[in-house]
């Protein structure tokens, strides 16, 4: 007697054939906003509360898409919770490499405390048990129980309830493509509904995109979601691309360096952290020294010399970590309950080397710049507004993250809020738009190209070659203009004679196809940059340039796209007032140094090989 047979569990169910829109093919809204997570939720609720009609498009479902469903923490300015403004400011730009964008970091000041409240009211921010703390959830890896269990406080859904109170509709697994403008300023979006297929085109008076970074393939860090959707976008109207040169720091396992799965699960599932009032007057160069330590140094030590022997076996408990790393409050009071405690998830697999999630840029440093001093996220197209981390270049941590436990979460969501506000002030003034016939035709025909290409490549193998391609430590975090170039060529390569050649069968791979086009993009932008960056500098490091020069690259670097198809670059220089004291002594202006570093600039590093002890470096 035969007996049934249960597929293996990493069987793929078939892909349904046909899939019904359920959306029309035309929009007409007076905000759209492209991409729903942090940034994206608050920029949305302040275009309504402003009295404008808004429509969001996410290419998944709110909550659930992008990086917003992956914050560990949150920190926001309380000086009745320990925090002293100026002493981060100081940490801000001494650990930030003298890049700190200090006119939002002063936003930051001024506004976070109202987003945390905002966010706290929304649910977002409810605390509950972590899974080792509430019972057997975590020795039993018990997921779904502990999901159910706490379901209530999920935050994930938090989203879709917020935008349901406001009746802010939304498009759902939907990809933005283009972002159209007419007479010099916007006049809509279109994409399609990925399930279906179907191109969708809404006339807007204001776009805001709010569409994340990206990665060109997911490897331990779950970017899955994040192709550089609205950089590409951006880039293509002319738009200055800033801060490519700086890479992400987040690390994977070295035994299991693709299973996003292993350092993510319980992140995922649990609530996020409060963290803050650590930065104070006694430790701001110690602070920031810490910070390049781990987050900077620690990653280029690991990619030059390797990593110890590991079975796999070791975990790290994120919760007893010292509160200079993850920003637990150690400054107010005796009781716990008034302490932010910062910490984090349960216990998760060690992260032993960096490359979790090649192609990311380090947080807040790069996307559309908008200039040194605005707060309206304005791009210079009317009507086109950016928010965000990975879209909007705002860099107020500078070009190392050095204080930013919890900062992102916190800090997209006043950026989200200025862009909301703005794009609503905008469109109020305007009459409706509806887009030409001619252009939605036209439109359409170029979006769904590759599905008409009967003898091509294959989006999965394009993706794999470019990951290969971008991924390796000489690359990513020990680079130098021999290995810069030598990536540069392949890329372009892969630009001119794969990306016009995808082919797509269904459309989700049509997805797929374009997400390749805007990772190739993406992939020579960061090249451009480091090569043109020709020094080492918070979360970049030249082994052919292993020093700062203040004198050269104390600045921004821009990238444009010319009318001739070429990319035109800018330096943009720091200002002064945020520049720091450059008559210091360079071994006390800089809190830690790369490798080679004391020897090319001719000064004995400490014993440690860093700075940052006992405030060196510091402005106490």
């Amino acid at each position: 007697m035969s007996q049934s047979v249960t597929p293996p569990r990493t069987m793929e169910l078939p892909r349904p054939q046909t899939v019904a829109c359920p959306y029309e093919a035309a929009y007409t809204a007076d905000v759209v906003v492209v991409g729903c997570g942090f940034a994206g939720l608050n920029a949305a609720v302040s275009a309504k509360e402003q009295g404008q009609t808004v429509l969001v498009i996410d290419k998944g479902r709110p909550g659930y898409s992008g990086l917003s469903p992956w914050p560990s923490s949150f920190r926001w300015f309380d000086p009745e919770r320990g925090d002293d403004a100026e002493s981060f400011r100081q940490a801000m730009m001494v650990g930030g490499d003298y890049l700190s964008n200090l006119s939002w970091y002063e936003c930051w000041i001024q506004e976070s405390k109202g987003i945390y409240h905002r966010l706290s009211d929304w649910g977002i921010l409810a605390q509950y048990p972590k899974a080792s703390e509430a019972g057997e959830f975590y020795k039993q890896e018990d997921f779904v129980g502990y999901r159910e269990t706490f379901d209530r406080f999920d935050r994930h859904k938090k989203w879709m309830e917020v935008l349901n109170r406001y009746e802010i509709p939304v498009l759902e697994h939907t990809m933005v493509t283009d972002t159209l403008t007419e007479d010099g300023r916007v006049s809509g979006v279109m994409g399609f509904h990925v399930p279906s297929g179907q191109v969708i085109a809404v006339s807007a008076k204001a776009v805001v995109l709010a569409t994340g970074g990206g990665s060109y393939k997911p490897t331990g860090y779950p970017t899955g979601g994040d192709t550089f959707d609205g950089e590409y976008m951006a880039y293509q109207l002319g738009l200055p691309i800033a801060g490519k040169e700086f890479e992400d720091f987040h690390g994977t396992s070295g035994t299991a360096p693709g299973n996003v799965f292993l350092d993510n699960h319980w992140q995922y599932l649990e609530n996020i952290w409060l963290c803050g009032g650590d930065v104070v007057p006694g430790n701001i160069g110690s602070y920031a020294g810490t910070k390049g330590n781990v987050m900077v140094l620690g990653r280029v030590r690991k990619a030059v010399n390797g990593v110890p022997k590991i079975d796999g076996s070791e975990t790290q408990d994120v919760a007893t970590a010292a509160f200079t790393r993850r920003g637990g409050s150690q400054t107010y009071g005796s009781d716990p309950a008034e302490q932010r405690s910062g910490k984090m998830s349960s216990p998760v697999a060690e992260s032993s080397l960096a490359g979790a999630a090649t192609g990311m840029c380090c947080h807040l440093t790069s996307g559309v710049f908008c200039g040194l001093r605005e707060r309206d996220c304005a791009t210079g197209i009317p009507g086109l507004y950016v928010a965000g981390d990975g879209i909007h270049a705002t860099s107020p941590s500078g070009a190392a993250y050095p204080c930013g436990v919890g900062f992102t979460s916190c800090f997209c969501s006043i950026d989200g809020d200025h862009a909301g506000k703005a794009a609503a002030a905008y469109a109020a003034g305007l009459p409706t738009r509806t887009l030409s016939p001619e252009t939605v035709a036209a439109k359409s025909e170029e979006i769904t190209a590759p599905l008409r290409t009967e003898q091509g490549f294959d989006a999965n193998w394009a993706r794999d070659v470019l990951h290969s391609i971008m991924a390796p430590y000489w690359v990513s975090v020990a680079k130098s203009e021999a290995t810069l170039q030598a990536a540069l060529v392949q890329v372009l390569y892969m630009k001119e004679h794969v990306v016009p050649r995808l082919s797509a069968c269904t459309s989700h791979d049509l997805r797929l196809c374009i997400e390749v086009k805007h990772k190739v993009q993406s992939a020579e932008l960061k090249l451009r940059a480091s090569l043109a960056r020709q020094e080492s500098r918070g979360n970049t490091y030249r082994t052919d340039y292993p020093y700062r020069d203040d004198a050269n690259f104390l600045c921004f670097l821009t990238q444009r796209k010319d009318a001739d198809g070429t990319t035109a670059l800018e330096k943009v220089p720091v200002p002064e007032e945020w520049a720091g004291d450059l008559q210091q002594p360079y071994e006390k202006r800089y809190v830690y140094y790369f490798p080679g570093e004391p020897e090319a600039k001719g000064f004995q590093a400490p014993a440690s090989g860093w700075g940052g002890k006992g405030g060196k470096g510091g402005r106490a």
